[in-house]
């Protein structure tokens, strides 16, 4: 997985820390690749592959079990992620293949 972090520094104008915009931005910069996951730090959500197929989640660390798998080698396996780009003035990162 290669990681870039994006930072905007907070001047006269609030950048945005909605997620949806955000997404516009990763996909526009690095089109073709397409959003497979995110992780929001500050909000404590994730687009969790386990959950949406109504299984426990094993990637949050708030609660690790036996069966602890980082998110990040979930996506890597599951959704092929090949790029992960953090937006530190938001605490987001967006998971791209």
């Amino acid at each position: 997985m290669d990681y870039i972090t994006i930072d905007i520094e907070k001047g006269a104008f609030r950048p945005t820390e909605i997620l949806s915009e955000l997404r516009i931005v990763a996909e526009t910069l690095y089109a073709p690749m397409k959003m497979v996951g995110f992780w929001d730090k500050v909000e404590g959500m994730h687009l969790c592959p386990q959950i949406e197929r109504h299984k426990p989640c094993l990637c949050d660390p708030e609660n690790p079990g036996e069966k602890f798998i980082s998110y990040v080698k979930i996506l890597e396996r599951e959704r092929q992620a090949a790029l992960a780009i953090s937006f530190s003035h938001s605490g987001i990162t967006i998971y791209m293949s």
